[in-house]
């Protein structure tokens, strides 16, 4: 079995095997660091983009009938995943709270095992129990927790040193739930919120994420989250280097930062700084969450970061913004909707990320921005935070694709 996880390892020690990979907003951010990744995703649009970008995805598509001890994911000792959220994005209601609950009792099923053969027998009938439920994609939240516990209990693969979860800010009871669970087989875990905009994406994005690191003789130690880096958004603020929220703000918030910020924090990046073929001032309409009612259309400026990127941005309409004679701006004309780059760009991807297939909308919308990645990433695997050289790496990335990156294996000594 692995050991411990005392101090910060090199990059090249960490082998990375990513569930519900998408078209790869995780997996970039670990080649530009120069870690290993291999993706498992189920749909061939995504995984068209995903090859054109020369990212690494398993043969086998599902989730489900893949396992740790697979010859293509043996050799991770990293464990990342975005299960789909549909589930539990209306947690409010009656639906989407028993979701959540659901998942937790079935979660606490799948954990204080000692064999193998026991693990399996609880498994099948969690997994016959999910099968029954409504929406058949409420039970995929339980994979990750499956692969963990197959991990720790097959003598044939070593168990994960880190695990990193990410969702919807709703699913933060289920992640909080899964690290005291991760607690009783000896990780050091916890789950917090954490805002896009924080680390330089240019749009407001709230994740729920959660860290494990194996530490069986530590594990009530507390667990590092990266540090915001750059101002948060809110409604009427105004965009200028200010400090992190007081103690007493932070108690105000719904879902409050889970550490302290590095000071002095910078400015958000707007969607000027990154959209810079557009005329510099300019108003993005959005449709999302309005409910059909113009008064409830969300705007956001160009001096401001994008709201949510979703699946429908493309019925995000843009107008250009005119000064009047009075020091005003005033909507203009009707310019072009945002494009599938650019779209890219405000949740952080490279300007050349090769999109493919159909539905780019909803492969752009459903996945992790890769900045926020590359920080989740350095803080979970404690290599420090990344710096400047790594960030415009990021940005400067460009595809090479390797003909023969589908047969290749996460092995050990990779």
């Amino acid at each position: 079995m692995t050991h411990a996880l005392h101090s910060p390892r090199l990059s090249a020690g960490f082998r990375i095997v990513d569930l519900f990979a998408g078209p790869g907003g995780l997996d970039i951010a670990a080649t530009v660091m120069g870690l290993k990744s291999i993706g498992v995703e189920w749909d061939d649009a995504t995984r068209a983009t995903r090859e054109a970008a020369g990212l690494l995805t398993t043969k086998e598509k599902d989730v489900a009938l893949l396992s740790p001890c697979d010859g293509q994911v043996e050799g991770a000792n990293v464990l990342t995943g975005g299960p789909p959220c549909q589930s539990f994005s209306v947690a409010g209601n009656r639906k989407g709270h028993k979701a959540l609950e659901d998942v937790k009792r079935l979660a606490t099923r799948l954990v204080g095992h000692k064999e193998l053969s026991s693990f399996q027998t609880a498994w099948k009938t969690v997994k016959a129990e999910t099968d029954k439920m409504s929406d058949e994609r409420t039970g995929l939240v339980l994979q990750p927790l499956r692969w963990i516990m197959e991990a720790e209990l097959t003598e044939e693969k070593e168990r994960y040193d880190v695990v990193v979860l990410e969702q919807v800010p709703t699913v933060l009871p289920v992640w909080k739930h899964y690290a005291e669970l991760l607690k009783e087989v000896g990780y050091a875990a916890d789950a917090h919120v954490l805002h896009a905009e924080e680390f330089g994406v240019p749009q407001t994005r709230r994740r729920a994420v959660l860290i494990a690191q194996w530490d069986p003789k530590n594990v009530g130690r507390r667990v590092e989250f990266p540090s915001a880096t750059h101002q948060r958004y809110s409604k009427g603020a105004t965009r200028l280097r200010k400090q992190p929220a007081s103690e007493h703000d932070q108690e105000e918030l719904l879902f409050p930062t889970p550490r302290k910020a590095k000071l002095p924090v910078e400015p958000w990046v707007a969607m000027r700084d990154v959209l810079t073929e557009r005329p510099r001032d300019f108003e993005v309409v959005s449709n999302y969450g309005s409910g059909g009612d113009p008064k409830n259309r969300g705007r956001r400026t160009s001096d401001q970061p994008a709201a949510t990127i979703t699946g429908k941005v493309r019925r995000n309409r843009v107008f250009l913004l005119k000064e009047t004679k009075f020091g005003t701006k005033e909507i203009g004309e009707e310019l072009e909707r945002l494009t599938f780059e650019e779209a890219g760009l405000l949740q952080s991807f490279p300007k050349r990320y090769p999109w493919r297939s159909t539905d780019v909308a909803q492969q752009i919308g459903n996945a992790i921005p890769p900045l926020l990645s590359l920080h989740i990433l350095s803080s979970a695997l404690r290599l420090g935070p990344p710096s400047e050289e790594l960030i415009n790496k990021l940005a400067a990335w460009e595809p090479k694709h390797s003909d023969d990156a589908a047969d290749e294996v996460l092995t050990a000594d990779a």
